[in-house]
């Protein structure tokens, strides 16, 4: 039944219930269009998407250039907050079975645990894509640990107290450090620990132990589980002493190529382990030495299976005098700065109507690489930014006040700032929800409570960033400055050029050629291009 009008803007749309478990929406394709759809197909490809989520639902509405029917598999009840309460097994076998009765061309998923369902999925049609192992390794970060670098360590199950700190607690199926934990000594712990159990792995957890015991046996994952009970969803690993942290945004080809199309600094104040910035392009230089640890740790990836997909490798560069890298965690998906707000905002947040009308025509950065690497094609576009001089931002705001927060957190200045154009938008977390901050709420990041996630898209100069950030702040905070944490982005290898480019990580004998030649960051003090490529 056709009842478009009343879900969605475009008569394109239509919603059908699946008894009662999960709703699909179908958003039909505009249009064929030979240069976006792969060799092969003469109609509009059906692709699959687990889980998509009400803002990636709305951003899909907007696409103004479709070529392919999408197939939204909604479940009303899941959340990337809280997901192993969700019923994986439940919804799996109604999406299984819907793709199977519609005969989809391929599956994707736009988040972590979204892109577990659909490897899965996709292991089980025969359809292109990384195969369930390798991305339950993105998932689950003690298997990665296990699997990937062996010798890290010590790295203890299910979470029993560390042998010495500080120590990081982590727990599966998360992803944005939902469910991280840095506990600085031993006086955390407890509560740290307390807050997990309470928390996240609060409900669902023998059920998520199942959903995988199940699904690994039958796909043949090489792992000695005997029962659900070995399956570990949570564990503590030593704090890796580093300089700086980083993300590498990594495409790995059908036939193994990898390709750089982007990287992103994580930086922190000083002396504290909480990140308060997310920028994209990235600062860090590629030396022969980083191009060596991440060609290692992508080319093991694709060996183990991950092919014709996006990875975020999240990494460290170690302290110390000689040039060494540590693996934080890898993400199986594109960068949430991969659409046109350039980070997911859940329905009801704050968007600046500046930055959304600059956007014409409405195109979903990434979306259409997405597609293609979902059909086993290579991606259309390899640009490793769309604008080297533009930065793309994600501003972390926290607090150490406890109370009300109208108290000293000024949310019509924050409105002035979205409204003015100055922020694209702001994601409230759930003290900006509530309004409040309790005890719970700051021992989540050690005396301080995320308020929420401010996004910016500024020119990329740095000093110019820094004197804004430092104004906004202030405002925010009624003034005071010492009730946030600073937010400040920082080089740390200092000022020069990247030597980013798509091919960094390939074998220079092997090199292959980029479908169209990107722009990459060592034209970032030229002058702005008078159009923006979308990737």
């Amino acid at each position: 039944q056709d009842v478009s009008r009343k879900f969605a803007p475009s008569r394109l749309a239509r919603r059908i219930a699946v008894r009662c478990i999960m709703e699909v929406q179908v958003l039909k394709a505009t249009g064929f269009d030979a240069e976006r759809v792969p060799k092969g197909y003469t109609q509009p490809p059906k692709v699959a998407v687990p889980l998509a989520s009400g803002f990636y639902i709305g951003l899909l509405m907007k696409q103004e250039q479709r070529a392919f029917d999408y197939h939204l598999l909604v479940h009303p009840g899941y959340s990337m907050f809280n997901p192993i309460a969700f019923d994986a097994g439940a919804y799996l076998d109604e999406a299984l079975q819907y793709c199977r009765q519609n005969k989809v061309d391929s599956v994707m998923g736009f988040d972590c645990f979204p892109a577990m369902l659909a490897s899965i999925i996709k292991e089980e049609l025969g359809v292109a894509g990384p195969n369930s192992w390798s991305t339950f390794l993105c998932i689950n970060k003690f298997y990665l640990r296990k699997t990937l670098t062996p010798g890290f360590g010590p790295i203890a199950p299910n979470a029993s107290v560390p042998d010495s700190f500080p120590a990081v607690l982590k727990v599966s199926d998360t992803q944005f450090y939902v469910g991280t934990h840095i506990v600085r000594d031993r006086s955390e712990w407890d509560g740290a620990y307390a807050d997990v159990k309470s928390g996240l792995m609060g409900a669902g957890v023998e059920a998520r132990q199942e959903f995988y015991f199940k699904w690994g046996k039958k796909l043949g994952w090489p792992v000695d589980w005997s029962s659900k009970a070995d399956v570990v969803l949570m564990h503590t690993e030593p704090c890796i002493q580093a300089v700086g942290e980083y993300q590498a945004e990594v495409v790995v080809q059908a036939d193994g190529t990898l390709v750089v199309a982007d990287t992103g600094d994580l930086d922190k104040p000083e002396g504290s382990p909480w990140i308060v910035a997310f920028k994209t392009p990235g600062t860090i230089t590629f030396t022969p030495g980083l191009k060596e640890f991440l060609r290692g740790v992508a080319g093991k990836m694709s060996e183990l299976g991950y092919r014709s997909g996006a990875m975020d490798i999240e990494f460290m560069r170690v302290k110390g005098d000689t040039e060494a890298y540590e693996v934080v965690e890898i993400n199986s998906r594109y960068s949430y700065m991969g659409n046109y707000l350039h980070m997911g905002c859940p329905d009801g947040a704050l968007r600046s109507s500046l930055h959304i009308e600059q956007q014409t025509p409405l195109e979903v950065r990434n979306l259409l690489n997405r597609t293609r690497l979902s059909l086993g094609a290579d991606p259309s576009t390899l640009p490793c930014r769309d604008r080297p001089c533009v930065a793309k931002l994600a501003l972390m705001v926290y607090t150490n006040k406890r109370g009300p927060l109208d108290e000293f957190f000024d949310c019509e200045a924050l409105n002035g700032f979205v409204n003015d154009g100055t922020l694209d938008g702001w994601t409230g977390k759930i003290v900006y929800q509530r309004k409040e901050v309790t005890d719970f709420d700051l021992r989540q990041f050690g005396g301080w409570a995320k308020v929420g996630c401010m996004l910016a898209t500024w020119e990329n100069r740095q000093d110019d960033m820094n004197k804004k950030l430092a104004e906004i702040m202030k405002a925010l905070f009624r003034g005071r400055d010492d009730l946030f944490l600073p937010v400040v982005l920082i080089d740390e290898d200092g000022p020069g050029p990247t030597k980013l480019a798509p091919d960094a990580l390939q074998d220079p004998v092997q090199q292959k050629k980029p479908q169209t030649k990107p722009q990459t960051q060592e034209v970032a003090n030229q002058a702005p291009p008078t159009c923006c490529t979308i990737s």
